[in-house]
């Protein structure tokens, strides 16, 4: 039944190729957007979304992520009929809440710009938000439901048109409006999220609609066990609330640290636009680009939820640390490299996609956030997967405290400045991750290998890195001494691919990239994987 016998390293896959389709895309718009409208038209854009994304994520976080798990544990225990209700239970409450929360930011929009004090076109931006709360709740049901079947082709495609979609009306309806107002073309802007949420959902019901007969013919099998419509719905609650808090602490981490950054920047003696540059930084530069690779952590979570709450619902604790292992192994592959290559190539990646060399200076700090990003990402989706949903907000929560403490002092002080917010940053994110393996170890009783976790992947990294430092300064040497226009992007790009080619032959001859990794791979890794292993490389 759809896709039932995919594992979750498939399914992480697909999400994390949707992730990287949406990013480019999103990237794209984003360049388009600041040409049309230019660094006040950005600011009435921007200030929509501290707004939409925190009633966003009390609208959609929680539901999806509870309904994966409650659903993946009814199909494990064969209680498919109660599976089901669970599902329509949970569309009805995400109907309920979603249009709550449009409502309330449509009605709030004016009263909320008042209080700010922003600039008053920012009105019409909040409430050409407000719609794309409704739909994006209801379809965030539908992606925790094929998650509960392990199915996550549907969710991919749904993001990928998602953001398709957003993109062409954002650029179209700008371009178009740009010529009565600002306001208006803000607006426009914003409007993307609704008319791409709409997309998204639209998918989904096709799918589903498509599907309907096999889901059906699958639901209503299976043994006979009744439950009532408030117990689903205490049920939901009482997972999907700390999941909710939990997903909470990143934009309110955000939110603080543009509170906190600017205003302790000049106490350490930099003017307000100084300030505001370096923040710029570290927030609109930096941080992007660390952001990135944690694409497929995020994926990597989304998959486990379901598939740790399968085989802990069938108490198959072998299973769990199988998968608990690959999910690592696989986190710390990304994530370490990862790291390792936005330090050494910091500046390179700064000048070129920024045309920021100054924008370095917090990357090498915060470069080294991707690792414990991806650490807590993941830890987060196991512990999560066993149904301590509580632990993994609590532990990111005490992470954004000592994140704000560092980022309150240390910013202040004319030795650290900026630099000074990136190790807050680095250290809020690393106390997470450190506190879900601690919590991990005592949940599940699992150890963590040091030799393949910790030597073999630093070994690798080394070997990379040192590559990486020396490459990119022979290649830019070369093409500038032979008269090549922009030497230094090929030069950057160039030692990109190389870096990352090396990194997979070292994974090949270390033997850190197994068969069934491969054969997880859609269309050519099962094909890959019996070729290297043919000529016995893999």
């Amino acid at each position: 039944m759809t896709e039932k016998s995919s594992s979750f390293l498939k399914g992480a896959f697909i999400l994390s190729l949707a992730g990287i389709l949406s990013k480019i895309m999103g990237f794209s718009y984003r360049i388009i957007l600041s040409r049309i409208l230019g660094d006040e038209g950005i600011g009435l854009y921007q200030m929509a979304y501290p707004i939409y994304t925190t009633l966003l994520v009390v609208s959609r976080s929680g539901i999806p992520i509870a309904l994966a798990k409650l659903i993946s544990d009814r199909i494990a225990k064969d209680q498919r009929k109660a599976a089901f209700k669970i599902f329509t239970v949970g569309r009805k409450l995400s109907i309920v809440v979603g249009l709550f929360f449009s409502i309330l930011m449509a009605v709030s929009a004016k009263p909320i710009v008042n209080l700010l004090n922003w600039d008053p076109r920012a009105f019409y931006a909040v409430l050409a938000l407000s719609p794309a709360i409704f739909f994006v709740s209801i379809m965030a049901t539908y992606r925790g439901f094929f998650q509960g079947l392990q199915n996550m082709v549907p969710t991919a495609y749904s993001q990928v048109l998602e953001q398709l979609v957003r993109m062409i009306t954002m650029i179209g309806l700008v371009y178009y409006l740009i010529r009565y107002s600002l306001g208006y073309a803000a607006a426009g802007a914003t409007f993307g999220a609704v008319t791409g949420s709409i997309a998204g959902l639209i998918i989904l019901l096709v799918i589903y609609n498509k599907k309907k007969t096999e889901i059906f013919s699958f639901m209503k099998s299976g043994s006979v066990e009744t439950i009532k419509t408030f117990k689903i719905v205490k049920d939901i609650a009482y997972l999907g609330i700390p999941i909710t808090l939990g997903a909470l602490v990143l934009p309110l981490m955000n939110l603080v640290d543009a509170v906190i950054v600017p205003n302790r920047l000049q106490v350490a003696g930099f003017s307000i636009e100084m300030a505001s540059q370096l923040y710029g930084r570290l927030a609109g530069m930096a941080m992007v680009l660390v952001n990135f690779p944690t694409i497929i952590s995020v994926a990597l979570a989304a998959s486990l939820v379901p598939a740790i709450s399968e085989a802990f619902a069938q108490d198959k604790n072998e299973l769990i640390k199988k998968r608990t292992e690959t999910a690592l192994r696989l986190t710390i592959l990304i994530g370490l490299p990862s790291a390792a290559g936005l330090y050494i190539l910091a500046e390179p990646l700064t000048t070129v996609i920024f045309g920021n060399a100054m924008a370095a200076i917090p990357l090498r700090i915060v470069s080294w956030g991707v690792l414990f990003i991806t650490i807590q990402q993941s830890t987060s989706g196991i512990i999560q997967g066993i149904g301590k949903t509580k632990i993994p907000a609590r532990n990111l929560f005490i992470g954004a405290i000592v994140n704000a403490f560092l980022n309150y002092t240390l910013t202040a002080l004319p030795a650290f400045g900026i630099k000074g917010a990136s190790i807050g940053t680095v250290t809020g994110f690393a106390v997470a991750a450190i506190l879900n393996l601690i919590s991990l170890k005592f949940y599940t009783n699992y150890r963590i290998k040091v030799k393949q976790f910790i030597i073999k992947p630093i070994i690798t990294v080394s070997l990379m890195v040192t590559f990486t430092h020396y490459g990119f300064n022979i290649i830019n040497n070369y093409l500038s001494s032979i008269n090549i226009m922009r030497a230094y992007a090929y030069a950057t790009f160039l030692i990109v691919f190389l870096a990352i080619l090396l990194y997979l032959i070292l994974l090949i001859l270390f033997k850190e990239i197994k068969y069934s990794d491969l054969k997880m791979i859609p269309y050519v890794g099962e094909k890959t994987a019996n070729f290297l292993r043919k000529y016995k490389i893999l």
